[in-house]
């Protein structure tokens, strides 16, 4: 192991399309190197205005829908992706959080 872990939440890889609607746009990222903790997401999208709040959208099995607004924390020079920290969750979007975070660690996908 590397250096010491500094994240608050531990991460796992997200497997689902995710929708940022920034102002009037939305940006679909599909990219599978996502991943999510309890905290927040990191999507795999460059030039994001880091300060900018956001709403996530994910869409989840049996018309179940992961809903929050964020606000991006930081994005890579590199544009290799970007930290959205979570500001609203409402009680039924923290459920399907915590229900989609153990479907990904029942499933396998690794943590991140």
């Amino acid at each position: 192991m590397e250096g010491v872990c500094v994240r608050t939440f531990p991460r796992t890889l997200l497997d689902k399309p995710v929708e940022l609607q920034i102002g009037k746009e939305t940006i679909r990222v599909e990219n599978p190197t996502n991943n999510l903790s309890v905290g927040g997401i990191h999507v795999n999208r460059g030039n994001l205005p880091v300060g900018t709040p956001v709403h996530i959208h994910i869409q989840l099995a049996a018309r179940r829908e992961f809903d929050a607004d964020g606000q991006i924390c930081y994005c890579e020079s590199s544009g290799a992706g970007a930290g959205i920290g979570f500001t609203a969750l409402s009680a039924g979007s923290r459920e399907a959080l915590y229900e989609l975070i153990e479907d990904l660690t029942r499933r396998g996908l690794p943590a991140a």
